[in-house]
């Protein structure tokens, strides 16, 4: 029992330290795709500042990532969605669910394009026997049904989507055609800027958002190699398999389509992430990156799950 004591104790501690000590933390809970990839669970990023912890995205895998990664989960501020698809909202139900588990109480804000409320009923719906069986065990005093439900708002560009504890949210529209409703998200804190741009091509409300952030986190997929895997799956007629890769390079940017925003947007450090095709050694990284070096001269990181950035206040 000491031993389980003293995990818990270790995994909170850096938790808490993040809540409290003035800086905006980052960290990269799910860096991957749809795709099947070892290493990466699907798209998420925590943001940690003055007792707020906002996740932006919540695809399949991240909730055990951002455990794993020893953030505060009972301390989950707001959901943040940048559209709709399956591995950008999978671990919504486990987010609502376990960060309630973990302590948190009170209903979870979910914001997200118009349709959220739907994403929302329909996680709540699949969860309503769970969180019955959790409140009769434990007991209300432990489990409030409370903490088991979840508030959709629909975010618009017109104003701050969250402005609490200095924290402030923008959302602003990204083009990730056909999909008519796909936000990026601009999050604001003690003169310091992050952008997340969620699923988009080359987007000048990307640039525009970005201008001299601290840090720009892109989607980024290699058009090259999904071709290539294109071309093989119909040289071996698998039809079905060419059409659906063709059709994806159509709506995510490149790697260096991200590196030109960046450089444009004057940003400090570019990560790459929603790593598309997944890179399984060295060589494929290389690859992956080839062009990107000469269009934008910041900093340059490829994303992993785990990875932590920490930005004292200006």
């Amino acid at each position: 029992m000491r031993a389980i004591l003293f995990a818990l104790a270790v995994i909170c501690a850096p938790a808490q330290t993040m809540l409290k000590d003035g800086q905006l933390h980052v960290v990269l809970c799910g860096t991957g795709s749809p795709l099947p990839d070892p290493q990466r669970a699907s798209a998420c990023t925590a943001i940690i500042a003055n007792g707020e912890f906002l996740l932006f995205d919540i695809g399949p895998g991240s909730w055990r990532k951002a455990g794993l990664t020893q953030l505060p989960l009972a301390n989950l501020s707001a959901v943040f969605l940048t559209h709709f698809h399956s591995d950008h909202i999978g671990d919504l139900g486990e987010a609502i669910t376990m960060s309630w588990a973990a302590g948190r109480a009170q209903p979870l804000d979910v914001f997200g394009p118009p349709g959220a409320d739907k994403v929302v009923a329909g996680f709540q719906a699949a969860y309503s026997l769970d969180a019955g069986y959790r409140t009769e065990h434990h007991s209300a005093q432990w489990m409030p049904p409370a903490g088991a439900k979840a508030k959709a708002t629909a975010a618009n560009s017109d104003q701050p989507v969250f402005d609490r504890s200095g924290v402030r949210v923008f959302a602003f529209p990204v083009n990730h055609h056909p999909i008519t409703a796909a936000f990026g998200y601009r999050i604001e804190y003690r003169g310091r800027k992050v952008v997340i741009t969620g699923d988009t091509s080359k987007s000048k409300e990307v640039e525009k958002n970005a201008a001299r952030a601290d840090l720009l986190i892109h989607d980024a997929l290699s058009k090259d190699m999904i071709l290539a895997a294109a071309a093989m799956a119909e040289g071996m007629g698998q039809k079905r398999q060419g059409k659906m890769a063709r059709d994806i390079v159509t709506y995510h940017a490149t790697p260096v389509e991200a590196a030109e925003t960046a450089a444009s947007a004057k940003v400090e450090t570019l990560v790459l992430t929603h790593i598309v095709p997944p890179l399984r050694d060295e060589a494929h990284q290389k690859v992956f990156l080839r062009g990107v070096a000469e269009a934008f001269a910041g900093k340059i990181v490829l994303a992993a799950d785990g990875m932590r950035f920490d930005f004292p206040p200006r």
